[in-house]
């Protein structure tokens, strides 16, 4: 597993801080008792991109960045749209990236 960029790290902090409430897209754990809309509330972002969530139904789960996915809720403008890849935590501006070019260096 590729861990994020410290930019990509911040980006996360700044679009979940604590306390922020969100909704379970989809999860890759076949042990989780955590379902599609189960919600939680951050609790914080770790340097590797993980959201420490306190899950209603008691789970303390992290939402791992790349793997799993979620949705922020309460804000109007978050909950009308769902990102395929915004996490699990895909950051919305992450673009594919390509082999860059050898410039002779």
């Amino acid at each position: 597993m590729r861990f994020p960029s410290r930019e990509t790290v911040a980006r996360l902090r700044e679009m979940y801080p604590k306390g922020t409430r969100v909704e379970l897209v989809s999860m890759d754990d076949p042990y989780t008792r955590l379902k599609p809309g189960d919600k939680g509330r951050v609790d914080f972002v770790d340097d590797g991109g993980t959201l420490h969530t306190a899950w209603d139904n008691g789970s303390h789960l992290g939402i791992v960045y790349g793997v799993d996915q979620v949705r922020k809720i309460g804000d109007e403008k978050d909950a009308a749209q769902v990102q395929p890849d915004r996490p699990a935590v895909k950051h919305p501006n992450k673009q594919k990236s390509e082999p860059k070019p050898n410039r002779g260096r």
